[in-house]
């Protein structure tokens, strides 16, 4: 029992415009629907990725994780009551909205509303809003998703009982030396990493793009638009992604980045610890310039 990838995310945006030109003129996603309440992203030829809905306040609102099949789903549900898990059956409207056959809703130890679901929809091949090579998603899914929780040990154990693996760790000395774990549960290199820290936070999430050149073209334009920055271009140490982050308009972090590392032979990973968040760049309150 596992689960398979990371496939969507929903988040809420005072301006929905603003996410638009966010998404779409400078990292190139498609909208595949929009309207005054909620606006829908293609990233690829599943039918959409990303739901980005109208609200008073910005954040995140769910993340969809894909069990692979009804089946899947339902043993991953079994286990979660087991758990002692509140569990609550997405309505077909919701199922609707997602373009998945069937979700449950269960959320985290550190409260993130999870949606566990099989059968996401495929839609029309992804026509990209800027020219660019696409996305890398496929079977490793949307890309990975950083928390900060103060329960790490009940985070831990929680995704590994969904069938997560340990990549490796990060000290992040711009946190005092917390330790920072990377989890994944197919090739990529990770797809959920847990930070100790004083609240329950979401981060960021990871987009991953199948060439350099539209890291450097998203760069540029982010800095021309005069979007924050959170964290200059660099590089990891532990996925090697080279990237860059920036301020969405939802109030978290995105991180947009190519050439990240996967795990390929589970019995030849080594899991290592490291003792920088970056060989080089990535600049920014996560990672002081020295």
């Amino acid at each position: 029992m596992s689960l398979r990838a990371l496939g969507y995310l929903g988040a809420n945006a005072v301006d929905l415009k603003e996410w638009k030109d966010y998404a779409c003129d400078v990292f190139g996603a498609q909208v595949i629907d929009e309207g005054p309440d909620q606006l829908k992203l293609r990233l690829d030829d599943k039918h959409h990725r990303m739901t980005i809905y109208k609200a008073d306040a910005p954040g995140p609102r769910y993340f969809g994780w894909d069990a692979g099949s009804r089946a899947g789903l339902a043993n991953i549900v079994e286990h979660l009551k087991r758990r002692g898990c509140d569990l609550a059956e997405g309505t077909a409207q919701e199922s609707d909205d997602r373009q998945v056959m069937g979700l449950v809703k269960v959320n985290d130890p550190s409260g993130n509303a999870l949606e566990i679901f099989y059968g996401q929809r495929s839609g029309y091949p992804f026509q990209p809003a800027r020219p660019m090579a696409g996305f890398r998603i496929g079977d490793m899914g949307l890309g990975h998703v950083v928390f900060m929780t103060t329960v790490l040990d009940e985070m831990l154990e929680f995704y590994g009982e969904l069938g997560l693996r340990m990549s490796d760790y990060i000290i992040m000395r711009a946190f005092g030396d917390a330790k920072a774990h990377f989890l994944h549960c197919n090739p990529r290199h990770h797809s959920v990493a847990l930070v100790p820290g004083p609240y329950n936070v979401f981060h960021h999430l990871m987009l991953e793009v199948n060439g350099l050149d539209d890291v450097g073209t998203a760069y540029d334009l982010i800095n021309a638009r005069k979007i924050n920055v959170t964290q200059t271009l660099g590089k990891h140490t532990n996925d090697h992604m080279i990237s860059f982050y920036s301020q969405t308009p939802s109030g978290f972090e995105l991180e947009y980045g190519c050439n990240g590392r996967t795990i390929d032979d589970e019995d030849a990973w080594n899991i290592v610890e490291y003792d920088a968040v970056s060989y080089w760049g990535h600049i920014g309150p996560a990672n002081p310039a020295h």
